[in-house]
């Protein structure tokens, strides 16, 4: 795509609309987000905003960058004109070479003081582009649809528009401590609730070398959406030399327990309002019922919301954040209650994780940057 042919970035949002009272700060959350995910400057024009280009500007980057902000419904690159005769020239300019055939022009208007109807302004530039350019005005079934925004500041026009992730903006709704498994299912869990405007931060109980790790390389995909969190990072090898002790069918079990309790520990120590865990009904036949047995024994709230999609709408959501997602087959475990009471007691888990905190690890990681080290310092 040619930076050259567009001004500016048109963003709109819809969620944060909903949000009275809070509105106002929703929106500045979102046009922070903004600034800090595209790198360049954002400017809120009634009810959207909108992204100055440059002809340094690297357009393809630029979008794809606004398109991982959540809030973002949807967003296009467009042209900017001053009035309606220059907005017709850059039109024809676009459109000559572009093969186009059949076009609908929607006009919208923020700015009701402009002296013409949307109807008119629609009515006006499409018989300039059919005389034009030969093009014919199809109001089903065109091959091009191009948006005009009248607004206080100018007159916009795009001729695509590019689906955002939706939601609210990160930071408008709490914070929260994602436990990741190293797989994809957790992370995907993190992404959901991002979505909600939480931040999430994440802990992982890491086997080796987590930064030169597969699964490090799996857990920067949140970052393309969050921008920066914090990792919580604990050795395993205090719960490994437990988990030889353990009876092998209950070695599972016993270490979401530890999970768990390990969690809860880090989560009070950085004020965070709650655990996020990975699990799916439909992907693991027992997941609702471990899922229920396991919170059991918690002390702050557990979100699972991935717990009641569909198989195929996992699957999708991970094609959608480039995640390789590959078919499993789990058999139907159902936890004893009396198992996990034992397990929680008898095996000294709350022993355990007091030993894990003494090696906890506190990274800042931010994208684009290498992992940052904040605790120990």
């Amino acid at each position: 795509m040619d930076v050259a042919e567009y001004d500016v970035i048109v963003v709109h949002y819809g969620e944060v609309t909903l949000k009275r009272g809070k509105r106002g700060l929703y929106e500045r959350i979102l046009m922070n987000n903004l600034r800090k995910g595209v790198g360049l400057p954002v400017k809120r024009l009634q009810g959207r905003y909108v992204i100055e280009l440059t002809h340094e500007t690297e357009l393809d980057d630029v979008l794809s960058r606004v398109g991982k902000v959540f809030g973002v419904v949807w967003y296009a690159p467009a042209i900017k004109a001053n009035s309606i005769e220059e907005l017709k020239g850059r039109l024809a300019e676009i459109l000559k070479d572009r093969g186009t055939r059949r076009i609908k022009i929607e006009t919208r208007r923020s700015d009701k003081s402009f002296p013409m109807t949307s109807l008119e302004i629609s009515k006006r530039i499409g018989e300039y582009l059919a005389s034009s350019l030969g093009l014919k005005i199809d109001l089903k079934s065109p091959e091009e649809r191009i948006l005009v925004e009248i607004t206080s500041e100018g007159i916009y026009a795009s001729l695509q528009k590019l689906r955002g992730p939706g939601g609210l903006p990160v930071g408008s709704s709490g914070k929260v401590l994602g436990l990741f498994s190293g797989g994809p299912l957790s992370l995907i869990a993190c992404w959901y609730m991002m979505k909600r405007g939480c931040v999430v931060d994440v802990l992982h109980v890491s086997g080796g070398e987590f930064f030169q790790s597969k699964e490090y390389d799996l857990f920067r995909k949140l970052l393309e959406y969050s921008l920066e969190f914090k990792l919580y990072l604990i050795p395993s090898t205090a719960f490994r030399e437990l988990s030889i002790r353990i009876p092998e069918k209950l070695r599972e079990q016993a270490f979401k327990l530890y999970l768990l309790m390990l969690g809860e520990a880090v989560a009070r120590r950085g004020r965070h309002l709650g655990l996020v865990w990975g699990y799916n009904a439909a992907l693991n036949p027992s997941g609702l019922e471990e899922f229920c047995a396991i919170t059991q024994f918690r002390s702050l709230p557990s979100y699972a919301p991935l717990i009641s999609l569909s198989g195929q709408e996992v699957f999708e959501r991970a094609r959608y954040l480039g995640i390789d997602l590959a078919p499993t087959r789990r058999d139907r475990f159902l936890p004893n209650m009396d198992d996990l009471e034992k397990l929680s007691g008898r095996y000294g888990l709350k022993t355990i994780v007091d030993s894990s905190l003494k090696f906890l690890e506190v990274f800042k990681l931010r994208r684009g940057e290498e992992p940052r080290r904040i605790w120990p310092k």
